[in-house]
């Protein structure tokens, strides 16, 4: 599988920032980050019911990364290099480590209509929460 190139945030850019929030639009939805602190989640164009998520700068990278390529696999390898700001050649096991921990954190904070997936010896994807229980019934009864 090739790399995929992740960008940087506006707010990564060094020099003073005016403190706009970075606008990134995913499957149905729009996200508004604020400082890599403060995500706010909503449907397009219901902008007053969102989810708001408060993160660390690290989690909030990691997230961004996962928005702007949702539902396509992230490696590990991609995703510590985009949260570490390291160029990819240069992570190492002890990154990848480090990032599942902050993944773990972050899949904590994710709203219920999100979830990630961990594929298993590469990454991880985002994708619309999928309740499998559900459909499992569905198909059952159908």
């Amino acid at each position: 599988m090739s790399s995929t190139r992740l960008p940087s945030l506006p707010q990564e850019q060094d020099g003073p920032s005016d403190h706009s929030p970075a606008l990134i639009s995913f499957l149905s939805y729009k996200a508004l980050i604020f400082d890599e602190r403060f995500v706010y989640i909503f449907q397009r164009k219901q902008l007053t019911e969102g989810f708001q998520l408060y993160c660390t700068p690290m989690q909030c990278r990691i997230l961004v990364a996962f928005l702007l390529y949702p539902e396509q696999e992230l490696s590990f390898r991609d995703l510590a290099a985009y949260a570490f700001r390291l160029d990819v050649s240069r992570c190492n096991m002890q990154d990848i480590v480090a990032l599942q921990k902050h993944v773990s954190k972050l899949k904590q904070k994710l709203p219920p209509f999100l979830e990630l997936v961990a594929v298993k010896g590469h990454g991880y994807v985002l994708r619309p929460y999928q309740d499998e229980q559900k459909a499992e019934i569905n198909l059952s009864f159908g």
